[in-house]
């Protein structure tokens, strides 16, 4: 399924994506990669291998990109041969600068359409996600080995790999060097004038459900909301039904943000921002809050291990007292959650700013 688009490109040569499951997750990547280079006047098709998301998710995407959607009703199987099929007509029928390859699935997809057709762009290959890493390690070494013969001839292709809860260390280069894009944050987070709320905010919030997270927020409010501490605590985010009347129980207010604009504002007054486990994924929020100069406590969980260094950037804790002193602490002292709130944005800027992950894709596109 096609999608037309007025835009005013300066190129000729497209850039291809090939998408696996297009989760609001995997979107928050993949959207932004297509702003970047839509912003540059590079055309785009995005491939989903898998059943369309909601309608509008598709239209957030950049006015540059032309869709093409899985075959409706369609079996696993036609999915993938589909999929194959549109990758090899897009690569030998128009000029193709780069493929990215948006995870697993869609690198499988690549390996076929290198074997099938002689795939011959250069190949970009970005993971959502660690827990497939080793695995996705595996098909970047044999697309390399399937697509030596089409090659042509430039030896410094690569692999661009967005793992984002995963450090570059957690992925050796298999015989090509392999560079990180990290997940981009929007840029308003970084130039947002934030001030401190008057009476001492606590917040804490995840993009994707999470009830225990939002129990453990619950109860900690309970513990901490004596009238005579003068606290109070915001949830922004997801929130089943269940949860939703725990928080509120808790007296914590809840601010279901799916935009952006609205995140940062609800996040700008907090004196501390707390991160729980929550999913395997790449926690956006915390990253927004770090941005946003917000000094910030997080569950010692891969991902947020993965985004704070503690004692520089942020504290992690591994217990629910660790967490208590901590957040205990940073109330107790301006100039720590000051110097702590300017590490943190410093680091996001340097990670996750949306011009540091457009100067990269440039250089790959």
């Amino acid at each position: 399924m096609d999608r037309a688009h007025a835009a005013i490109v300066q190129t000729d040569e497209i850039v291809v994506h090939v998408v696996g499951k297009l989760t609001e997750s995997a979107f928050a990547f993949v959207g932004s990669a297509s702003q970047a280079l839509g912003d540059n006047g590079i055309p785009q098709t995005v491939i989903l291998a898998n059943d369309a998301p909601h309608p509008a998710l598709l239209a957030k995407f950049h006015p540059s990109v032309r869709l093409e959607l899985a075959p409706p009703s369609a079996g696993p199987m036609k999915q993938f041969r589909h999929a194959v099929k549109l990758l090899c007509h897009e690569a030998n029928t128009r000029s193709v600068a780069a493929i990215h390859l948006h995870g697993l699935l869609a690198s499988l997809i690549a390996i076929y359409a290198v074997w099938f057709c002689g795939l011959s762009p250069r190949l970009f290959l970005l993971p959502h996600g660690s827990r497939w890493l080793w695995l996705v390690r595996g098909a970047s070494s044999l697309l390399m080995r399937l697509r030596h013969p089409f090659r042509r001839g430039d030896s410094a292709d690569g692999a661009v790999a967005h793992m984002p809860t995963g450090r570059p260390k957690a992925l050796p280069p298999p015989g090509q060097p392999i560079r990180l894009i990290e997940h981009p944050i929007a840029a308003h987070f970084f130039a947002w004038d934030r001030q401190e709320s008057r009476r001492p905010l606590i917040v804490a919030g995840t993009s994707a459900d999470d009830p225990l997270g939002a129990a453990q927020f619950a109860q900690m409010a309970v513990l901490l909301g004596e009238e005579s501490m003068a606290l109070s605590f915001n949830w922004v985010g997801r929130v089943d039904a269940e949860s939703r009347a725990r928080l509120k129980a808790a007296s914590v207010g809840i601010f279901d943000e799916e935009d952006a604009h609205g995140r940062a504002a609800r996040l700008a007054g907090a004196w501390i921002y707390v991160a729980y486990a929550g999913a395997p994924v790449f926690p956006v929020l915390l990253a927004e809050a770090m941005a946003l100069g917000i000094p910030c406590v997080a569950w010692d969980s891969p991902q947020n291990r993965n985004v704070l260094r503690h004692g520089e950037t942020g504290l992690l804790c591994n217990s629910q007292s660790q967490l208590l002193a901590s957040i205990a602490q940073l109330i107790d002292s301006p100039e720590l959650r000051r110097n702590m709130g300017r590490n943190a944005q410093e680091e996001a800027t340097r990670r996750f700013h949306p011009a540091k992950v457009r100067d990269l894709l440039d250089a790959v596109a």
